[in-house]
């Protein structure tokens, strides 16, 4: 295999000069006050064992605004700051939160949450079951950012008590219990994110839109008391981060693979296993079609990614060991699913990769054959040839994609990876390959990424995958009213033994890796038990936020 992928993991500037560069430009360049992170160290200097604030640059953490309606919970960021009715423990086991407990009908369809008494908002008012049934009506009517189209009702019982019914059962309901954050009937309105008003251990005191966010510990909090008082989180991209860290700036930083390796004075690199995984979605129907991508008309079909024998090809020929060294610096796990070693994978689609020559062998066995010598198969005059489209601000992607096209090229399949922004890459994503990427606490993702009904609704199935019989079992998981009962219909619709989405089956998405998220976090600092991490680093550290200490 061509090493020459290794060049565009180096940097042309001198790196710890561009750190510093891109961290006080800006710090500098904008017109809100700037951060001054400074002050939690220097204000603990008598103690360590007392500090009670906290700088923390783990990526751009103000996605949703602190508001339900833009999307915030749906990356599990709603911790901090919110209460819900459920959440998950390090565990993964869901348990109550703002409910004392919950119990659901023999029959699936009716959910009741008993609530504590004792939860009252940032200002000092209780959180009610009529706080609650406002929520989840405005988020059910709204209908962008959480789908509860499947709730029949939900009302307010006797002694505080929320009673939801439900049209039919709903076997991933329990997961948006834990990530729908509740909002104050009262006070909520369209400028909600300028001030808003939650129940979680913190409260937002100041938002720099892009540059930075001040939580302050909320005084009416329920819950375990945190060590730290104040949480300053820096808006920076990872270079500007890592700057902070080297700096002595910040308490903790994400850091990307392929900066792993860079050391700062006190701090040490933290390693979580994630399900936060990489694939590539490949179109499945021929070229030519029509679909939408949130309701704007787009093209959908690929000539080469349609037929499953370049699909197999790629799922048996890529090595993803040797993409996980080559692009992620060894910093990820082998993924063959959207939900490796979580309670709903099925551990029968493990496969046997890296095999050149059984690659080679399923392309010539349906007709992909090299005639003119140039290295790329060809089948009716079509060559095997496609565009892999990926994130251009994304470098993990980038790395992947470009590793690749190099290894497609050892078994006869050319793919051009081309970087662009992700609004160009959802208008031409169902035409062309792309490096995709998923991974949740819950089985939801399997359905909205497979079930043919979610075609052309948001990003969903951008692979416009149709399978019956897959459809028929991912309905049945859903339907659902056990967690038990629902991981059998899970698990049958990547394969059942003759059919499925996974690599034993038709694969319309490629999955790769499951990226480890790292941090460079103070040695002194103790994030606690973590639970596998879900796709998206930012908030991934914060669900147990309440239990993290500094050591002498």
């Amino acid at each position: 295999m061509s090493k020459t992928h290794n060049l565009f993991l180096k940097r042309i500037v001198p790196f710890s000069m561009a750190m510093s560069l891109s961290f006080a430009l800006l710090l500098s360049g904008c017109g809100a006050k700037p951060p001054n992170p400074s002050s939690a160290s220097n204000t603990q200097t008598a103690s360590d064992a007392k500090k009670e604030e906290l700088v923390l640059a783990v990526g751009k953490t103000d996605k949703g605004m602190f508001d339900p309606q833009k999307g915030w919970g749906t990356h599990a960021q709603i911790r901090l700051t919110h209460s819900s009715l459920l959440r998950i423990d390090s565990d993964m086991n869901f348990v109550p939160d703002l409910a004392k407990s919950y119990e659901v009908s023999t029959d699936g369809l009716t959910w009741t949450f008993p609530l504590r008494e004792d939860v009252k908002f940032s200002n000092g008012e209780p959180v009610t079951a009529e706080d609650v049934k406002f929520t989840y009506e405005m988020l059910q009517e709204d209908g962008v950012k959480f789908d509860l189209s499947f709730m029949k009702s939900i009302e307010v019982g006797d002694g505080n008590t929320v009673v939801i019914t439900l049209k039919q059962p709903r076997s991933t309901f329990v997961s948006q219990l834990t990530e729908i954050g509740i909002v104050p009937k009262d006070l909520y309105n369209d400028n909600y994110s300028s001030n808003p008003i939650g129940s979680g251990p913190y409260k937002v005191v100041q938002y720099n839109d892009g540059q930075q966010i001040i939580l302050e510990y909320n005084d009416y909090w329920y819950g375990s008391k945190p060590q730290f008082k104040k949480l300053t989180l820096l808006l920076l991209a990872e270079d500007a981060a890592l700057a902070a860290a080297k700096a002595g700036e910040a308490d903790i930083v994400y850091v990307p693979p392929t900066f792993a390796d860079q050391k700062a004075d006190g701090m040490r690199l933290l390693r979580f296993e994630s399900i936060d995984s990489r694939g590539i979605s490949m179109p499945t129907q021929k070229s030519g079609g029509k679909g939408k991508i949130n309701e704007n008309d787009v093209n959908v079909g690929n000539d080469v990614t349609a037929d499953l024998a370049i699909r197999k090809a790629l799922t048996v020929g890529l090595s993803r060991d040797s993409i996980i060294d080559i692009a992620l610096d060894g910093y990820a796990q082998k993924a063959y699913s959207l939900c490796d070693s979580l309670p709903w994978f099925n551990e029968k689609t493990i496969i046997q990769d890296g095999n050149v020559a059984e690659a080679k062998k399923i392309l010539a066995d349906a007709g992909w054959v090299d005639t003119n010598n140039d290295g790329i198969v060809e089948k009716d005059g079509q060559k095997a040839e496609f565009d892999l489209l990926f994130s251009s601000s994304d470098q993990l992607r980038s790395d992947m994609s470009l590793a690749v096209a190099d290894m497609a090229k050892e078994f006869g399949i050319q793919i051009n990876a081309k970087g662009m922004t992700w609004d160009e890459i959802y208008v031409k994503g169902k035409e062309n390959a792309v490096m995709w990427g998923g991974g949740r606490h819950h089985p939801h993702q399997l359905y909205t990424m497979y079930h043919s009904s979610v075609i052309n609704q948001g990003y969903n199935n951008m692979p416009h995958y149709t399978n019956p019989v897959v459809d028929g079992y991912l309905d049945k998981a859903m339907q659902a009213t056990t967690q038990e009962e629902a991981n059998k219909y899970w698990k049958l619709a990547q394969w059942d033994g003759t059919t499925g989405f996974s690599a034993l089956g038709e694969t319309p998405i490629i999955w790769l890796a499951r990226v480890d998220h790292l941090y460079l976090a103070n040695e002194k600092l103790d994030v606690g038990k973590q639970p596998i991490h879900s796709h998206g680093h930012e908030w991934a550290l914060f669900g147990n936020i309440t239990d993290w200490t500094w050591a002498n």
